[in-house]
């Protein structure tokens, strides 16, 4: 179909990666689903006998730099219209045994040097390396799954490890938007909402359907004007 897009997920074969997955492909479009354990894609195996050719699973692990250059290579000649940075870590888990890691008192440094990798890191190494294939494709938009946890003036959560993380995170898209706004290509940093995945920490009360359909939305919408900003997956803008 004449306007099918390729989007690039991280992190997609599980949470909301895999819920971004199912719903783009059901939508017709095309997604390169990148995953660090290419023997953990139950899900994503189920998917592509379904979707076949539209989903084309590839290895990457954030972490890292020579396995995204290796991705890239591999996708050297594809015109990437989106590209989604979703991987991520809240941190050791189960969360609630290894959340004193994070708190002032005792903190783990090793932690935070690891989530910082990961959140940071990583997605601002996705954006360098694969800056060519999103110049080439026709959305030309990169998007970076945040939190509301990384606003200074909204939240004061006290896992410093991940807080920070999403807060540098969040400066870096700002730094980016103005970057390559001349390159026309749109930023985004999303808060998904609090939703029942593994990486919770209890008492989430959001769908991971309905925080997909709603970032979507957001990353339809996305033009030259909203790039650079911060949102809900409802649309909501969230203080920096």
């Amino acid at each position: 179909m004449s306007d099918q897009k390729k989007y690039l997920v991280t992190g997609a074969n599980r949470g909301l990666g895999l819920e971004f997955t199912k719903q783009i492909l059901n939508q017709d479009h095309i997604v390169y689903a990148a995953c660090r354990n290419i023997d953990d894609i139950d899900e994503l195996q189920l998917l592509s006998e379904k979707y076949q050719e539209n989903l084309i699973v590839v290895k990457l692990d954030i972490n890292n730099h020579d396995s995204i250059i290796e991705l890239n290579d591999r996708l050297e000649d594809v015109a990437i219209d989106v590209m989604i940075n979703n991987a991520g870590t809240i941190g050791p888990l189960p969360y609630f045994e290894n959340t004193y890691k994070q708190h002032f008192g005792t903190i783990d440094y090793d932690v935070w040097s690891d989530v910082f990798k990961t959140n940071l890191f990583g997605p601002v190494k996705m954006a360098e390396t694969f800056l060519e294939q999103i110049k080439k494709g026709q959305d030309k938009k990169m998007i970076f799954i945040s939190s509301v946890v990384g606003s200074i003036a909204d939240d004061h959560q006290k896992a410093f490890a991940y807080a920070t993380s999403k807060t540098a995170l969040n400066k870096s898209v700002a730094l980016l938007a103005d970057i390559l706004k001349d390159e026309e290509i749109k930023v985004l940093a999303m808060c998904p909402g609090y939703v029942k995945t593994r990486m919770n920490g209890g008492g989430a009360n959001l769908e991971p359907q309905e925080s997909i359909e709603g970032m979507l939305k957001q990353i339809n919408d996305l033009d030259t004007e909203s790039s650079g900003t911060f949102v809900r997956y409802n649309g909501e803008d969230i203080n920096w």
